[in-house]
């Protein structure tokens, strides 16, 4: 797969947690499920930043 299209794929992942990490803070879904979502995107990032360090 091509790298732009990955990262397209990624945007729309990130932007769908990030609409259910904010139901979460509100109420709407459980905490426990904004705090996975926290440890993957944080994950998330770790990774992408060594990719881009191994270039």
């Amino acid at each position: 797969m091509e790298r732009k299209t990955a990262y397209r794929m990624l945007l729309f992942l990130v932007l769908i947690l990030t609409a259910a990490y904010t139901l979460g803070l509100a109420g709407l879904l459980p905490f426990r499920v904004s705090y996975y979502i926290t440890l993957f995107m944080v994950l998330l990032f770790v990774i992408l930043r060594a990719g881009t360090r191994g270039r």
